[in-house]
């Protein structure tokens, strides 16, 4: 956030010091540039006037379409258009601080700007210039995301100020699924403060299993998008494997599963994500 912020200043204050004038090839300034581009192009790419890299940062035509001047003299030059890998290093010679160091699952599958993001828009409140709405971009590769938003019970993206970046970051990460850091925290505490802690007894500390552990993260046939229909499958999953001397194993005659009253785990240890005060959660 701090990098984006200082690039932003820097770009600024270089558009200030040289007024929107820089010399390019021909002689020509960028102004006279963009202007002899739109008498043609005006109709092809409506209101490129207004779009955020003109007015905020003073971009060129030629500084993305870098052999511009060569076209301008002679019409039968195209120039290129910087699509593919190709348009990717056109973006990152700005944008150095969405690159991520090797580890983007979106640069592994191919994925390059141009895939998500429309460097002509020109609706502002569509930053940062997608292509089209968040959630029909990414749920337009991830299928199996889709299935699982189809689901009953579901974080509710597009509603709410919440997106599939609010989670993940799309340009990668440390983390195997992209996921968003919050001071080295996975991005479900930013939402649900009420889990996030720090308990005197703890119950998932994301040594023993994290969130996904029993919640199902995009959507769920089972309610709080649990993993498994009855909590008690749940919990039986780690509590059936525990020593002895803890209370996750006490014999049938304390936690009898033949009787429903014991099925419900959660109707006693109310505590479930941690407590400060019940060693077995139950307050």
């Amino acid at each position: 956030m701090l990098r984006s912020l200082s690039s932003l200043l820097l770009r600024c204050l270089a558009v200030t010091l040289v007024g929107g004038s820089v010399a390019l090839a021909g002689g020509k300034d960028k102004v006279a540039i963009n202007n002899e581009c739109l008498e043609c192009h005006d109709e092809d790419i409506k209101g490129l006037k207004t779009t955020i890299h003109l007015p905020v940062f003073d971009v060129s035509c030629q500084d993305c379409h870098v052999d511009v001047a060569a076209h301008l003299d002679d019409e039968e030059e195209m120039p290129s258009v910087p699509v593919g890998a190709e348009g990717e290093a056109v973006c990152l010679s700005c944008h150095n601080h969405t690159r991520s160091p090797g580890w983007s699952e979106h640069t592994k599958s191919g994925v390059t700007c141009d895939t998500c993001h429309q460097s002509h828009e020109t609706d502002h409140s569509a930053r940062p210039l997608l292509a089209s709405k968040q959630e029909d971009l990414c749920l337009s590769c991830h299928e199996d995301t889709r299935v699982a938003f189809s689901k009953p019970y579901t974080h509710k993206t597009g509603t709410g100020g919440m997106e599939c970046s609010s989670c993940h970051n799309p340009h990668g990460s440390m983390d195997a699924f992209s996921l968003v850091s919050n001071h080295g925290e996975g991005p479900c505490v930013s939402c649900h403060v009420e889990k996030h802690g720090p308990f005197v007894f703890e119950h998932v500390n994301g040594v023993a299993g994290d969130c996904m552990s029993c919640h199902e993260h995009h959507g769920s046939s089972n309610p709080r998008q649990l993993t498994r229909a009855h909590v008690s499958q749940l919990c039986l999953e780690c509590h059936t494997a525990l020593p002895l001397e803890t209370l996750g194993s006490q014999p049938p005659a304390f936690h009898d599963l033949r009787s429903p009253r014991y099925r419900e785990c959660t109707v006693c240890h109310t505590a479930i994500h941690g407590s400060s005060s019940s060693p077995a959660l139950t307050k």
